[in-house]
């Protein structure tokens, strides 16, 4: 799984290095639209303007807000947000209505928002980098002196002026200024902790809309939905326990270890707040606090696609029985060969596929391991798909929806190209049938950097039975300049932990990823917040643990059995990928050769290291 990384692939992706940033959780606003503060990839600057629809300077900067949001830059993303206990979710969307403003009004009520920036007044208005750090705070401008001091025009532009130096890469002249309106006089809360007297409307319903919305709703592969008071309230105590544990979500990369588009890792305070609620007996609260619902898209996310492809036939799982990873062999009709610049998968049947992986093969292997087994798609003895592909596409698990690829970056299609559409499935309890498909965007342009994909990987893999920390280290120094976009670690059932990191020839280490708790049934793609450039001569490596003790509950053997290298799920891997892209594309093609000679990856799948007796 994932193999096309590590091969001769034409794939890329990139990211920043870890940096100090004030973080905010996931909140709606009061449209109903969920929104991810600062994490746009192409974000360069954050405007977060506190409101409270009950004072007159908040009301009187409504026209001088929404000048600034309609000139405000691509770059930038600008937010009005209610914080104060006594406003209602209901106020906050009749005050946004009735002033027509033209940003997103975040409700933020369980005041996290305003926990981790600490405003004084409202109107008070905060700018941040990239990074998420705080470059200004204060007034938007000197039109008042104090409150009922209002001066003919403004003389000074604050706010406007800390923006234009944030997206030039400067700290802003100013970078504090005193705020003028009317105090902010709640008490807040501490960063981590949960507020008081915690109900579902203004606390709990954005947390499970925003982070658990996207799997949990009708028709969708979680088992049931969390759209409601009556969703969760029945099922508190078991929400505060998996989210306490960090079963649910379903994120594994450590929080803090690299920094990742739409992270689902919770808060210590989302996860006390859920706590608290169920202990005080889940009350549901004021009907002027319920949020408007989110909008979730059915169909295809990013518009019709340009083209649209499907399993030729139905696949029927079995009822019972373990897991099934099948692999289903599809011919891509293009013309010419092409650049993608995004792919959406659409399961067939959201009961039983698990996930997706979407490689290419141009050599016609897939065909003829296809035409040898019957019935639709072919196993693997190795579990993989028995071959090196020669691309791939993308992938997709529950919850992760489709985007574009980084502007100015493609995925490269092969006129004659064949998808393999590998799908893992898991048994209902009744025999189903899948027929899934997937949409291609074409890029509009020609002149697009190629992504690829190079590992750090150690496939001299020898268990011991009954051995219970098992540790293996791997790394690669890339030969050209890398600008990193995403990762892929990987492991199989025995795998319980891994770290990755770089080290740059100027000794600076940034840290890539770290999956402090492996699930081979979780794994995932980790697409960067924002692409990052690692030197020529920088060292990827990796430190993992694997467990074939009687202790590890995924151990495939009971008693344990000796487990080497291998493509198989009972075998085992080591490695992560990561997807990019280089100065030139002969760097590219450079870098891709280098890393697969440099990993073995032909000797590998040809001759596998033998098992020894």
């Amino acid at each position: 799984m994932f193999r096309f990384a590590s091969l001769l692939v034409l794939l890329f992706v990139a990211s920043a290095p870890a940096a100090e940033r004030v973080e905010f959780p996931p909140l709606l606003d009061t449209a109903g639209t969920a929104h991810r503060v600062g994490e746009g990839p192409a974000t360069k600057a954050t405007v977060l303007v506190f409101l409270n629809p009950t004072c007159p300077l908040c009301q009187r900067y409504a026209p001088t807000l929404n000048k600034l949001a309609a000139g405000k830059h691509s770059t930038v993303e600008m937010y009005g947000v209610v914080s104060n206990a006594t406003v209602t979710f209901k106020d906050a969307a009749a005050f946004a209505k009735e002033y027509g403003l033209k940003f997103p009004v975040l409700f933020d009520g369980s005041a996290a928002v305003a926990a981790r920036l600490k405003p004084t007044h409202v109107p008070e208005a905060f700018v941040l980098t990239a990074a998420g750090e705080v470059a200004y705070r204060g007034r938007i401008d000197d039109w008042y002196e104090a409150p009922a001091k209002p001066r003919a025009e403004a003389r000074t532009h604050d706010l406007a002026d800390a923006i234009t130096a944030v997206l030039a890469g400067k700290a802003p002249t100013n970078p504090k200024t005193e705020p003028v309106g009317c105090l902010f006089e709640d008490t807040l809360p501490k960063p981590d902790a949960a507020p008081d007297k915690v109900n579902y409307n203004r606390h709990v319903a954005s947390i499970l809309l925003t982070r658990c919305g996207s799997c949990h709703r009708p028709d969708e592969v979680a088992p049931f939905p969390l759209l409601s008071f009556a969703d969760a309230a029945k099922r508190a105590k078991q929400l505060a326990r998996v989210t306490a544990d960090r079963t649910m979500p379903p994120w594994k990369a450590a929080k803090g270890y690299g920094h990742f588009l739409d992270e689902q890792h919770l808060s210590a305070a989302e996860v006390a707040t859920l706590k608290a609620w169920a202990a005080d007996g889940a009350p549901e609260g004021a009907a002027d606090d319920k949020p408007t619902p989110p909008k979730f898209a059915d169909g295809w996310h990013l518009g019709p696609p340009d083209l649209i492809v499907k399993m030729p036939e139905a696949y029927t799982l079995p009822a019972g029985g373990k897991d099934v990873i099948r692999n289903f062999v599809i011919p891509i009709d293009v013309p010419d060969s092409k650049m993608i610049t995004a792919i959406q998968f659409r399961p067939g049947n959201k009961k039983v596929v698990h996930h997706a992986l979407l490689l290419l093969d141009i050599t016609g292997q897939g065909r003829k391991l296809d035409a040898a087994e019957p019935g639709p798609g072919y196993g693997s003895a190795k579990g993989g798909v028995g071959f090196i592909p020669s691309g791939g596409l993308g992938g997709w698990a529950p919850g992760v929806l489709p985007r574009h690829l980084l502007a100015g970056t493609g995925r490269f299609l092969a006129k004659g190209s064949d998808a393999i559409l590998q799908i893992h499935y898991h048994p209902s309890g009744k025999e189903e049938t899948d027929q899934s498909e997937f949409g291609v965007y074409f890029a509009k342009s020609s002149a697009l950097k190629p992504l690829g994909g190079v590992g750090v990987e150690n496939w001299a893999i020898d268990i011991p039975a009954g051995e219970r920390v098992y540790k293996r280290s791997a790394e690669y120094t890339l030969p050209t300049n890398l600008t990193v976009v995403g990762t892929a670690p990987h492991m199989h059932l025995l795998g319980k932990s891994m770290r990755v990191w770089a080290e740059t020839p100027d000794g600076k280490t940034v840290p890539l990823i770290h999956v402090e708790s492996w699930d081979f049934n979780w794994q995932d793609y980790y697409l960067y917040r924002k692409p990052f450039t690692l030197p020529k001569g920088t060292k990827l490596r990796l430190e993992s643990v694997h467990d074939n003790s009687s202790s590890n509950p995924a151990n495939p053997n009971s008693p344990p059995k000796r487990i080497t290298w291998g493509e198989g799920t009972a075998d085992e891997m080591c490695l992560c990928l990561f997807e990019g892209y280089c100065d030139t594309g002969l760097d590219l093609i450079r870098l891709v050769t280098d890393n697969a000679t440099n990993n073995k990856v032909v000797e590998r799948f040809m001759e596998p290291p033998a098992k020894k007796k």
